[in-house]
């Protein structure tokens, strides 16, 4: 009479196991003699890979019938396996860590990017639109728009004018501190002097809008700091969102914001 014949459960392929896991996830149920050389083995898997049965009975001081038996426990037949199934574990680390660092690199990306997306919604929320348009009101009263800034703010002043002047607006950009002081002692009744200082502390831009305000022209700071010695010296003050991404070392993380302030500006005054 046959046999009947049985159903065996699978045996796991070698290239699906990950023994130092294994070992390390069920270290603390192992007794002793076990857990010495699983202890060894999750703690120096690139040594293991080379070691003979004995050499890793010597230097985990437990006995190979307690190795071969956490081989058998771990899903392998015995510790040739073992060590093949450990060697590819490494690999897929290795591969795993490669592919980390190129997600570390897109995260802090992602970061920046939501960084200078915020510093945009930020500025969106501090804007007030009655400010905004009494200052184009003012401006379109001027003979004459003067915009000053040092290093970024510099960039950010030239882009205010050259918005403006698309705009309809006599707007120019002063960024060599010396001319900007040769220009606000100039100034009158009928201009207006813009200073740009994230900080609101800059002191040529301070000094810019005191000396045009000494000159009874009309001042306007746009800054990130509500309270500064720049709004001290200002009739109207533009507030940009706070940076989440630092502004300073070349970076020019403070634009975007600026761009859209004066584009907002531009759109308001095409409509009034």
């Amino acid at each position: 009479m046959a046999k009947r014949a049985t159903k065996s459960s699978p045996v796991p392929s070698v290239a699906s196991i990950q023994p130092a896991a294994f070992l390390e996830r069920n270290l603390a149920s192992f007794p002793n003699a076990l857990a010495r050389a699983a202890r060894y083995i999750v703690e120096n898997p690139e040594q293991v890979v080379r070691y003979s049965l004995k050499e890793l009975s010597t230097f985990s001081r437990s006995g190979e019938a307690s190795i071969v038996r956490l081989c058998h426990l771990v899903g392998v037949s015995g510790f040739s396996d073992f060590k093949i199934a450990l060697a590819q574990e490494l690999a897929l680390r290795a591969q795993s860590e490669v592919g980390r660092g190129a997600s570390a690199e897109r995260d802090q990306i992602t970061h920046f990017a939501e960084g200078l997306a915020n510093s945009i919604l930020k500025t969106l929320t501090t804007l007030e639109i009655a400010t905004l348009e009494s200052v184009i009101a003012r401006m379109r009263r001027s003979t004459r728009i003067d915009l000053f800034g040092s290093g970024v703010s510099g960039i950010i002043a030239e882009l205010f004018s050259y918005r403006l002047l698309r705009a309809g607006f006599n707007a120019h950009a002063i960024r060599d501190a010396t001319l900007a002081h040769e220009i606000m002692n100039g100034l009158g009744p009928n201009a207006t002097a813009i200073a740009i200082s994230d900080s609101g502390q800059t002191p040529d831009s301070v000094e810019f809008l005191r000396g045009a305000r000494l000159a009874r022209s009309f001042t306007v700071a746009v800054t990130g700091q509500e309270r500064s010695a720049l709004t001290e010296q200002a009739d109207a003050t533009i507030l940009l969102g706070k940076l989440d991404v630092p502004a300073f070392g070349g970076v020019v993380t403070a634009v975007p914001r600026a761009v859209f302030l004066v584009e907002v500006i531009a759109i308001l005054a095409a409509k009034n």
